[in-house]
């Protein structure tokens, strides 16, 4: 998980497939992924997710060998100043992934 805050608060999951096979992430429904950014105090102050809707219909996604698969939203944080969290997680059935990272916004 990275975070650029140069244009609002840039957050990017990389998934890497280390292995020499072909991985396939399965998805209950439409969301793939999810972001969440809470405030120094653990109060959550933004979730791409929220009010969003997404179609209930499984899927899958396809990980070659030794590929990158990226999911990026941007949090517009304005006024907003201070230590924050950001929390990414991949919504994968079978390789579920979940990452923290701590910034601060001056």
């Amino acid at each position: 998980l990275t975070v650029n805050s140069n244009h609002g608060v840039e957050m990017n999951l990389y998934v890497r497939n280390n292995t020499k096979k072909m991985v396939e992430l399965r998805f209950n429904s439409g969301q793939t992924h999810d972001f969440v950014v809470q405030d120094a105090s653990g109060k959550e102050v933004w979730r791409w997710s929220a009010g969003r809707m997404f179609t209930q219909a499984m899927q899958n996604k396809l990980v070659k060998s030794r590929d990158v698969t990226t999911f990026s939203e941007t949090w517009d944080a304005k006024d907003m100043h201070g230590k924050f969290t950001a929390t990414a997680t991949l919504l994968s059935e079978n390789h579920p992934v979940q990452e923290r990272v701590e910034f601060d916004l001056k």
